[in-house]
């Protein structure tokens, strides 16, 4: 053991921004979808069926599960059956600590993970969701208590899966991370809503088409057209749950040649014609 030690002073702190917990019925879809912001964001489905659509990629929420949002991520929620849901608005210092969850590129599921991790995520949801039941205002040590957890829960996540997977995996750099996130960005706005070709991201980004579609792969799993074609179709379930609008406007509105072209399109994805998912008909 050693007899004496130094270490330079350091900061870490959470910021909670804000906590919702509430019930919500089928079909419902978070007010604002595909919007963004720079807190990083917890989602866990205590009961229910839900998705978190994340830069156009769906995940799928069994009661239990969990999702980690990265700060800067499209996303929103929706609800596939009546469901219970915990959500959690938060910052982290030091800013090094962004850059690590940044570098996974994606969401953390606790549905992906090991049975031992994905347990003990579960538990930290059960234990925090019990320290909002008090009655009345949090106290002051209460809140201390609350952000102490949720540091040792961030470290837990950090040492158990995202510095595990930044090792396995190959590093992507700064450079072709924003690259992809500026082309999903691109996809996400205008995906839809008129014709998005690899060629036009290429000039609105000015570097290669096959380098876009290279930094794209390395951090979404998917190529550009594969990530425009869920954003079709989620916009596609918007217009038809939330809008009065025929299959032929809705074809056109997403840059479709014929209503024929996109109701294939449609059943290719999701199984069932247009007609039929807004009907509710899922068989």
């Amino acid at each position: 053991m050693r007899d004496h030690f130094y270490f330079p002073g350091f900061f870490t702190s959470v910021h909670i921004w804000s906590v919702t917990y509430q019930n919500v019925e089928k079909g419902w879809v978070f007010r604002n979808p595909n919007h963004k912001h720079p807190l990083f964001e917890i989602l866990y489905c205590e009961s229910g069926q839900m998705s978190e659509w994340v830069n156009g990629v769906e995940h799928r929420l069994q009661a239990g599960d969990f999702i980690l949002i990265n700060s800067g991520a499209m996303h929103y929620p929706e609800a596939h059956e009546k469901s219970r849901f915990f959500n959690y608005h938060f910052d982290i210092e030091p800013r090094e600590i962004h850059n690590l969850f940044h570098r996974l590129g994606k969401p953390i599921v606790s549905s992906e993970q090991s049975s031992e991790i994905k347990n003990e995520i579960e538990e930290w949801m059960k234990r925090t969701l019990n320290r909002f039941q008090t009655e009345g205002e949090m106290t002051l040590t209460q809140k201390m208590i609350l952000q102490s957890d949720m540091l040792q829960f961030l470290a837990f996540v950090l040492d158990e899966i995202v510095m595990p997977s930044i090792k396995r995996d190959s590093e992507v750099s700064r450079s072709k991370y924003h690259i992809a996130t500026d082309a999903a960005y691109l996809l996400e706005t205008f995906g839809g809503s008129e014709s998005v070709q690899i060629s036009e991201l290429s000039n609105r980004l000015h570097v290669h088409r096959n380098y876009v579609t290279n930094c794209f792969k390395q951090v979404y799993g998917v190529s550009p057209k594969q990530y425009l074609n869920k954003v079709k179709i989620e916009k596609a379930k918007k217009f038809l749950q939330q809008t009065t609008m025929s299959i032929e406007d809705v074809a056109a509105a997403l840059m479709f040649s014929s209503s024929a072209y996109f109701s294939k399109f449609f059943r290719t994805h999701v199984g069932i014609t247009p007609l039929k998912y807004r009907t509710g008909d899922k068989m």
